[in-house]
Order: C-alpha cells, then structure tokens, then sequence
C-alpha cells in the first residue's frame, strides 16, 4: 500500500520563463483515511508557505504526510541521504527488547510502499514515496534500518527520515519526548520541530521537517 499519492507536472507559460515547469508531489501516511489525508495536506500546504514562502523548491515532512516542489525534476530519482532521526532514552541489556526490535525492522526493511510491523511489545511501521519503483524502495528502506540501528543504538524509540522513505519503532506505550538531532545542516533553510507525544486527531499536523531551497541569485 503505497498511500495516496500524487505527482504533478506543471508548465508555466509566461514571457520570461528561466525555470517554466514546477514538480510536485504529496503524499500521506498508508493508514490514514481520506478525511485525515485531505485535513494533513491542508496543513502542509498552509505550513509550507509560511515556512518556505520565497523558495524555488520546498519539502515539509508531517507526522501524517509529506509535501514537496521543486523546479528540478525529483520524481523517481533515488535520494537515501539523511535528512532528519531522532532517539529516545536508551534501552540497557534488554536482551528481549533488542530481538524484537531487530525482527520488527527486519521485516519494516521488507516493505514495498507501507508497512506496520510488531513483535512482542515493540511496533513500527515504514514507508516510501510512491514514486519510487519496488528496487529503490527496498534499498532506501534498508538503509533506513541500517541508520536506526547505527545511530540510535539502543534507543526505545526512533526513527530515521530520509529522502525518499522512513523507519520508526517503539516499545509498546511508549509516551515521552525524542531527543532531535537533525543533520546536514548548509544553505537551505530548515526548521525542525518534535513529536511531543502522539494525540488523537492532532498527530498528523505536526510538523517533523521543513526544507526550503532558497532562490540563487
């Protein structure tokens, strides 16, 4: 299940077209339904303007959807650079804890489009652009369970954003704040703000992640 999702190619016709076409794509979570889908991009479009409201190109990631558009033509191109983790408290020598981790991202690793996975008291989910073909997926994704076990360690919760998927888990119940830590920091601007716990109706309006691709002069 890939979510919905949905590309667009816009032609601009104007006198002085230095960059005439627009891509866009958006996409929402795979469990949610088409009211909170259509109430998420509702969100993102109002949030990306105020966030990126001079930018040639612009992403906002929310905790239910995903919004991007650029002059350059993204879609398809494979993208698993690191845009955005963050890492609970640690878990120490639950030797339990780690094997059901280990199989719940093992098998999230296998998913084409969205997946939720669990195992004992730990669950997760993961999911990629549907822009993506099955090959780009499956590698995009193995490098997000490769970052989550690398740089959250023994987190018991986490989740890893990259540019075209993403991989989350946690221990069952699990309510607390997640430590940031977002990363490549250089000329876009960004601003990041943290899921402070998960509440009904209101999770998929938070905003994780926002990327603005500055005019070049």
């Amino acid at each position: 299940m890939l979510g919905r999702q949905v590309r667009i190619e816009l032609t601009i016709r104007s006198s002085t077209p230095p960059e005439a076409t627009l891509y866009g794509l958006y996409q929402c979570r795979g469990d949610l339904q088409k009211a909170d889908c259509t109430r998420c991009m509702q969100s993102a479009i109002n949030q990306i303007v105020l966030v990126c409201p001079y930018s040639n190109g612009a992403s906002l990631q929310l905790e239910g959807c995903f919004l991007r558009y650029d002059h350059a033509n993204f879609l398809g191109v494979s993208d698993t650079s690191l845009k955005f983790k963050k890492c609970s408290r640690s878990v120490n020598h639950d030797v339990e804890f780690y094997k059901r981790r280990d199989d719940v991202l093992d098998d999230l690793e296998s998913a084409i489009g969205f997946k939720v996975s669990s195992s004992g008291l730990v669950e997760g989910f993961a999911q990629c652009l549907g822009d993506l073909s099955a090959s780009d997926c499956s590698s995009c994704l193995a490098v997000a369970v490769g970052e989550l076990k690398s740089l959250c360690g023994s987190a018991e919760a986490a989740g890893v954003f990259l540019g075209q998927c993403y991989a989350r888990y946690w221990a069952s119940g699990y309510y607390a704040e997640l430590s940031p830590d977002s990363h490549h920091e250089d000329d876009m601007g960004k601003t990041v703000a943290i899921i402070l716990g998960v509440l009904a109706g209101l999770a998929v309006l938070i905003v994780l992640l926002s990327i603005c691709r500055k005019p070049s002069h």
